[in-house]
C-alpha cells in the first residue's frame, strides 16, 4: 500500500510546520515512512494502515516541546479512526504504545517478558516519540493496538484514551471504604478521572466521598456533571483550610503550585497524573516519574515490600545511595540481595552479569536526598532509563530530612509524615470500554460534556491554541 499526504508537524518553538508524507508498505512485510523525500522511521511488520476520523488534544499535546523525544514530528494520540482495505468499515481506539506485544512479535523483550510491555526502552508512542500521530489524516498503528469499538458510541470513543488513562490512576491508587478523595484541576484530565472515580465506585459498590478542587465557574458546573459529590472553590476557600483533608489527591493541575498543594491537602497520598517536564517542589524529572509509572514513599519495612497490588512478583534486588544511613543498609541487606554506591556505579552494575537473565532494573532504590531522587529517575542525561524497574518505587531515608534544600522542605515534611507520592499514565482500554458499557449514565455524561470545541483538521493551530485557553475543556480535531 502507498499513502501520500500533508501534514502539520509540531516542531520544538511551539509551532506547526507543513510536511509532505508517504508510507510504503503491508502488514506482513513493514513499512517505509518518509517525510519530505527523505527517510523518517523504517517499521518492521505488524501495523495496520487507519484513517483518522478524530483526534483529542491532550495537555502532552501542549506541553510537548519539553518531552525528550525527537521533533518535528505529527502529534496527537487520543485518535478515532477507521480501517483500511480488509478492515474497511470497521472503527477503531488506538492504544498508544508500539511495543513487542502490540505488534505481535514473537521475539519479546524482558520487559514485555516481565509483564510491563507499555515500559520497554525499545517502544515507540503513537504522536508522542516518533510514531506519526493523530492530527495526521491517516496513521500506522500496531495490530493489537487497534481495540474494535463494540457497545461504546463515537461521541465517547475519542475519549477512550484518556479515560483510560484516568481510570489507570485509579486502579493504582484505589480508594478504601471511607475515604474522602479529591481531584486537584478537575479539567480535561481531572474530569475524566472524576469519571472514572464515579463509575469505578459503582461497579464495584465501593464506598468514598469524591470531591473536586477548583477555581473557574465552568469547571465546577462540569465537575458536578461528570460525578463529584461536591465541589471546591478556591475562589472562596483558602488552600490552607484543606490541609490534610483527602486521603488522596489525584493532581492533574500539571503547575508547580498544583503539585505544591496537592501535598498540603493530602492526608495519606498524592497521585500525580501529569506534569510539566519541569522541576516542582525541588524535585527534578516529575514527567519521567510518571512516564515510568514510579513511586515515591518513606522507608519502612512494609514499603520495601511495595509493587502494584495487580503484579505478583516479590523485590529482590536493591540499590542503596551511599548517603543512606547504615541501620537502613543493614535492616536491608537480611531480607534482599543490596547493592551501593553512586547513580554510575548503580548502571555499570545493571550491565553486568548479575543482571544479564534479569530485567536491567533495581526493584527499588533508597535516596537521602534530593540529588539522588533525580538521579534515581534518569541517571544519565544520554539516554532513559531509571535505575528503578516501571512500577518501582523509591524510598526516602527519613533520617536525612535536613539534607533537603529550604525550597524542598514541604517534601520532606510529607514524607516525614508517612505520606505518599504514587503515578500513573496509559491505561487498558478493554477494561475502560467494559467500565462505560457497565456506567451508560458516565458514557452518557462524556458524551454530554466533555468535549468543548470541535475543529476541522485544517483548523489545527486554531484547535491548539483554544486548547491552552483555560476556559476549554477537550478540544477535538475532525478529519473529513
Amino acid at each position: 500500500m502507498n499513502l501520500k499526504f500533508r501534514a502539520k508537524d509540531y516542531t520544538s518553538d511551539d509551532s506547526f510546520e507543513s510536511a509532505e508524507y508517504e508510507y510504503f508498505g503491508t502488514e506482513t512485510e513493514g513499512w517505509e515512512i518518509k517525510r519530505n523525500g527523505q527517510p523518517y522511521l523504517q517499521l518492521g511488520p505488524g501495523y495496520i494502515p487507519l484513517k483518522t476520523i478524530s483526534c483529542g488534544v491532550c495537555s502532552t499535546d501542549i506541553d510537548r516541546r519539553f518531552l525528550p523525544f525527537p521533533l518535528p514530528q505529527i502529534i496527537g494520540h487520543e485518535v478515532l479512526a477507521e480501517g483500511l482495505g480488509e478492515n474497511q468499515g470497521k472503527q477503531f481506539v488506538v492504544e498508544i504504545n508500539d511495543t513487542f506485544e502490540a505488534r505481535g512479535d514473537k521475539n519479546p523483550d524482558a520487559f514485555c517478558k516481565e509483564g510491563i510491555p507499555t515500559h520497554s526502552p525499545e517502544r515507540r508512542v503513537l504522536g508522542i516519540d516518533r510514531l506519526p500521530g493523530g492530527f495526521g489524516p491517516y496513521i500506522l498503528a500496531p495490530i493489537h493496538a487497534a481495540i474494535s469499538l463494540e457497545g461504546v458510541s463515537p461521541k465517547a470513543a475519542v475519549l477512550m484514551e484518556p479515560f483510560a488513562a484516568a481510570l489507570q490512576a485509579i486502579l493504582a491508587s484505589p480508594p478504601k471504604p471511607g475515604d474522602h478523595v479529591a481531584v486537584l484541576g478537575p479539567r480535561r484530565l481531572g474530569s475524566l478521572i472524576l469519571a472514572a472515580l464515579a463509575s469505578y465506585r459503582k461497579t464495584n459498590g465501593a464506598d468514598f466521598r469524591i470531591t473536586a478542587i477548583t477555581r473557574h465557574d465552568h469547571l465546577v458546573t462540569l465537575s458536578k456533571a461528570m460525578g463529584a459529590d461536591e465541589v471546591v472553590d478556591l475562589r472562596k476557600t483558602e488552600i490552607t483550610e484543606l490541609k490534610n483533608k483527602f486521603d488522596i489527591v489525584y493532581d492533574t493541575t500539571s503547575t508547580t503550585s498544583g503539585f505544591e498543594s496537592a501535598l498540603q491537602i493530602a492526608k495519606r497520598e498524592v497521585h500525580l497524573k501529569t506534569t510539566n517536564g519541569q522541576v516542582m517542589a525541588g524535585i527534578a524529572h516529575l514527567t519521567e516519574l510518571v512516564v515510568d509509572e514510579l513511586s515515591i514513599l518513606p522507608y519502612s519495612e512494609s514499603n520495601s515490600l511495595f509493587h502494584w497490588k495487580k503484579e505478583t512478583r516479590k523485590n529482590q534486588n536493591v540499590f542503596l545511595f551511599s548517603g543512606v544511613s547504615e541501620t537502613i543498609k543493614e535492616n536491608l541487606k537480611k531480607h534482599f540481595t543490596v547493592f551501593e554506591g553512586n547513580a554510575t556505579q548503580a548502571e555499570t552494575i545493571l550491565s553486568s552479569a548479575a543482571f544479564s537473565d534479569r530485567l536491567p532494573r533495581f526493584d527499588f532504590v533508597v535516596v537521602s536526598n534530593p540529588e539522588e531522587l533525580s538521579l534515581a529517575i534518569r541517571p544519565n542525561p544520554n539516554h532513559e532509563n531509571s535505575l528503578v524497574r516501571p512500577r518501582g518505587a523509591i524510598l526516602i531515608d527519613p533520617t536525612h530530612g535536613n539534607g533537603w534544600a529550604e525550597e524542598t522542605n514541604l517534601v520532606a515534611k510529607f514524607f516525614a509524615e508517612g505520606k505518599e507520592i504514587h503515578s500513573s499514565r496509559c491505561g487498558d482500554f478493554h477494561m475502560a470500554i467494559s467500565l462505560l458499557r457497565d456506567n451508560p449514565n458516565i458514557t452518557h455524561a462524556l458524551e454530554t460534556n466533555l468535549i468543548s470545541h470541535r475543529f476541522s483538521s485544517d483548523q489545527l493551530e486554531e484547535a491548539y491554541a483554544t486548547a491552552k485557553d483555560p476556559s476549554s475543556v477537550k478540544v477535538v480535531v475532525d478529519f473529513k
